[in-house]
């Protein structure tokens, strides 16, 4: 649909490409917004009469309610013309609301685009390019800290770790709900994100808790990201296409919101926004999801804003509009002044029926395959109806005759694909030119930096080519093996029997360009997590090689060291991450480790204390002082220290382990039960825990719990010698001949010099004694006799 300026333009002119050529060049030189003359006489503060409110309801007691979706097409949901969805939620707020058919999202990924949406700024301006790594500066004014300051209460629920608060879009909310479960994502530090259902759980209680005051809250919705994985009856429902079942589901739980607020009598005292963060892909442009490109199907986004005024209901905008129009459009709705400086525009004439005499200029990045793999970045804007890329290959599009982007008109319209990229170029450096200060950014802590991996985001996080950008490949000569390493990722999170075909994809990756550092460094986390240490280490080295700074492949290289049993190596791996990144506490912890590993204790106290000191919440290093305390026997100082690891991170490895061998210090035998439990619930592969477990129903004289027991831990862990060994003993003890046969040979087979080695050769020897083959049972005895020798000091 074209524009209405644009229709104008097509009656006053008679030439078409007169118009191309002159029509751009006139919007691009009078840019500058402007309104047509209003329609109606009363004004509000955003210059547009809104009419009335409900009876009874003034504006300063209206609400506000922002749902951002992320992942989400436009036209997927029922009021944009889709049809294999049921979004009714969404279709009922576009009725009673005002709808904008054409809104531009500035990324295609979650974090900038969140920020731009909360600040009303692009993101060279606000400085937050990419996922992770990327910090909201504390000077930047956002929708929450604006209205926090105006007297609202303030709540937010976001529903994936990009948007943790650490990132810094936290400010100015009173309740911020980023607390992620990070016990159940397999290899790589846990769930990074939570279903719609649970958002909602979440919400409800504060709305509740707030609904007598004035209030703002932000619900982020993030289930239509990959994987796509719908709750029944949608998974059924939308059987083959995961995706629309994920949206479906969003909508249902977007249902239960605005049913509250109906309920509560909030509804007509609310101001509804609902926007789209980024879209997906889908294939099209042939990229799978979302990130690289920045064609209408990552950007176009859906965007509804339902408020209850009278004469804003029941529109639809077709003119085109950005996600930075969000939070002047609502603080003009409030009432509330908006930060002075923005690009963002309150779109509240439109919403009232105003035409624009100049469009707006839409400015939308990808710095994904730069930072990612040291391909170009790639910029566009739109114009009214163009859209022009900024890439080592430009492009144009008319969106209106061509919305899917399919026609290349750069070479046919070279004139005005030149102004208009001019025009980018400009507003790229003034966006960049009020941009942050380029000072180093808050250091990214490990743990953290894997959390992320766990969403897809593995990489470096920084621009990872030096050359100049003429000189970067194009990404639209890159889109195979950017869908190759999505699909290695989304391999690699299936689990162990993943692992070839997930090493396979990546390795095609680094066959076809050996210089994408991040395949490099996939290519040793899918070793590091199948054990495989030394190739992991060849494959760290490969991406250091290609980034000397890399942060997590140096410290992944370390761990992999210190998997091996070589400390020195991976002690000199962390001492070169904190050239690096020297305020980690998290490395000074493993460095701690290391010294409590060879025996010295003061060194390793004074790097936990040095960990905690530079960042409190490093949990373990809590749990280390307690393992420290205990071993010294000062029970209580024990269990203070690891008290205060759970109270950071309940989820911290060994914490309930070492409350258990507390526990069994005390004689406490059930309590020692409990938490060996709740470490095996939280972290399944501790299989130290689960052999303890084993020892404690040994002396409880509980047969089958301790089977049960040693069973688990070899199942953590397959390479456990010790538990085959145990098990061994405990078959023959429950008359078992055979399983205790094959188990003692599988732990002698895995190591037979280990201190435990001669267990397995006298189980072996009773299992032939008992079977009547002496000869046999001597030869075993004999050698556990001569392993049991040389296995003394």
């Amino acid at each position: 649909m074209s524009s209405p300026s644009a229709r104008r333009s097509d009656r006053r002119l008679p030439s078409r490409r007169v118009l191309w050529l002159l029509g751009v060049a006139a919007l691009i030189a009078l840019v500058a917004v402007r309104w047509s003359s209003l329609r109606r006489g009363e004004r509000a503060a955003g210059g547009a009469e809104l009419g009335r409110l409900a009876a009874g309801v003034s504006r300063d007691q209206l609400n506000l309610l922002v749902v951002t979706l992320d992942t989400t097409r436009a036209d997927r949901l029922g009021a944009y013309g889709g049809t294999q969805i049921r979004t009714p939620v969404f279709d009922r707020l576009a009725r009673e609301g005002v709808l904008f058919e054409q809104t531009e999202a500035v990324a295609p990924l979650t974090l900038p685009a969140h920020v731009s949406i909360f600040t009303g700024r692009f993101p060279p301006e606000h400085g937050v390019r990419d996922n992770g790594g990327f910090f909201v500066s504390p000077k930047e004014a956002t929708l929450a800290t604006v209205l926090k300051q105006a007297g609202f209460q303030t709540g937010a629920v976001v529903a994936a770790y990009v948007l943790d608060g650490k990132w810094g879009l936290n400010r100015g909310f009173d309740t911020y709900v980023d607390d992620f479960d990070t016990a159940k994502v397999r290899g790589l530090g846990g769930a990074v994100q939570r279903p719609a259902n649970d958002v909602v759980d979440r919400a409800l209680p504060w709305l509740e808790k707030v609904k007598d005051r004035r209030f703002f809250a932000w619900l982020h919705f993030y289930d239509a990201h990959t994987p796509y994985d719908p709750p029944e009856p949608y998974r059924t429902e939308y059987a083959g296409r995961p995706y629309n079942g994920e949206i479906a589901f969003v909508d249902s739980q977007m249902g239960r919101i605005v049913d509250f607020l109906e309920r509560q009598g909030l509804l007509n005292r609310t101001i509804i926004a609902v926007i789209g963060d980024h879209g997906e892909s889908l294939d099209e442009h042939g990229e799978a999801s979302h990130g690289f490109f920045i064609y209408e199907s990552t950007t176009r986004v859906p965007f509804v804003i339902r408020a209850p005024f009278d004469r804003i209901a029941g529109r639809r905008v077709a003119d085109p509009v950005r996600a930075v129009d969000l939070t002047p459009s609502v603080l003009d709705l409030l009432g509330v002044a908006a930060p002075k400086g923005i690009p963002g525009a309150s779109l509240v004439p439109l919403m009232t029926g105003a035409v624009r005499e100049l469009g707006l200029e839409s400015y939308s990045e990808s710095m994904y395959p730069l930072h990612h793999f040291g391909w170009s970045e790639v910029r566009s804007m739109r114009l009214g109806r163009f859209k022009v890329f900024d890439a080592p290959r430009p492009e144009l599009y008319d969106l209106d005759r061509d919305p899917h982007e399919a026609h290349d008109l750069w070479s046919e319209r070279r004139v005005v694909g030149d102004q208009m990229l001019a025009r980018l170029q400009k507003l790229h450096a003034q966006f960049s030119a009020a941009g942050p200060s380029s000072g180093p950014a808050p250091a990214v802590d490990p743990e953290v930096r894997a959390r992320l991996a766990a969403l897809g985001y593995v990489g470096s996080f920084v621009a990872t080519s030096a050359s100049p950008r003429g000189e970067r490949a194009d990404p639209k000569d890159k889109i195979s093996l950017f869908n190759l390493m999505n699909s290695a990722r989304e391999t690699g999170k299936a689990g162990d029997d993943s692992f070839a075909e997930a090493v396979g994809l990546l390795r095609r990756v680094v066959a076809a360009d050996p210089k994408v550092i991040d395949a490099w460094f996939m290519l040793g986390n899918e070793h590091f997590k199948a054990r495989k240490f030394k190739e992991a280490i060849t494959y760290f080295r490969k991406a250091l090689e290609l980034k000397p700074d890399y942060d997590l492949a140096l410290i992944n290289m370390a761990n992999s060291y210190r998997a091996l049993g070589n400390d020195e190596a991976a002690m000199a791996g962390y001492e070169q991450y904190l050239r690096v990144d020297p305020k980690n506490g998290y490395v000074h912890y493993q460095m701690g480790e290391i010294a409590l590993d060879r025996g010295d204790r003061a060194g390793a106290e004074r790097r936990f204390r040095e960990a905690l000191a530079i960042d409190a919440k490093v949990a373990p290093a809590r749990v280390a002082l307690g393992v420290m305390a205990f071993n010294e026997g000062d029970l209580a100082s024990a269990e203070r220290e690891i008290a205060a690891a759970l109270a950071l991170k309940p989820d911290v490895r060994l914490a309930h382990f070492n409350l258990a061998l507390i526990s069994e210090t005390r004689e406490d035998w059930q309590k020692a039960e409990a938490e060996y439990r709740r470490e095996l619930d939280l972290h399944p592969k501790e299989f130290k825990a689960a052999f303890n477990l084993s020892r404690l129903y040994e002396r409880l004289g509980n047969r089958k719990g301790e089977i049960e027991a040693l069973r688990e831990s070899i199942a953590a862990n397959d390479a456990f010698a010790e538990g085959y060994l145990y098990l061994a003993r405990a078959c023959l003890n429950g008359g078992d001949l055979d399983e205790a046969a094959a188990m003692a040979r599988k732990g002698l087979d895995i190591d037979s010099g280990s201190a435990q080695a001669p267990l397995g050769h006298y189980v072996l020897a009773d299992v032939f004694s008992k079977r009547g083959r002496l000869a046999e049972a001597q030869r075993e005895l004999a050698a556990g006799r001569a392993a049991e020798a040389r296995a003394r000091p």
